[in-house]
């Protein structure tokens, strides 16, 4: 899950705002992975080992569902292409 902030914004992106995207996704994914760095050490010890996997499955979960649903298809694209599918 990690590695879409890397690949999937540059296909999504017009040419001209490829690399503002790119580093405004890569910004956004550093800010919130520092978030939960800090925060995964306070739930371990309120909540327990269990719990804590369980809320981090479900966010993950949640990713995925919000990805599979809401992230267009750019399977067999060119840049071009999968630039103009998000303008819809």
């Amino acid at each position: 899950m990690g590695c879409h902030q890397w690949i999937y914004p540059y296909e999504l992106y017009p040419t001209h705002v490829r690399g503002t995207g790119g580093g405004f996704t890569t910004t956004i994914s550093r800010i919130a992975s520092a978030i939960s760095t800090f925060f995964f050490p306070l739930l371990l010890s309120q909540l327990g080992l269990s719990i804590t996997l369980y809320i981090a499955g479900g966010l993950l979960f949640i990713g995925f569902i919000v990805s599979y649903f809401l992230a267009p298809e750019t399977k067999n694209m060119n840049l071009t292409e999968a630039a103009t599918i998000t303008k819809a």
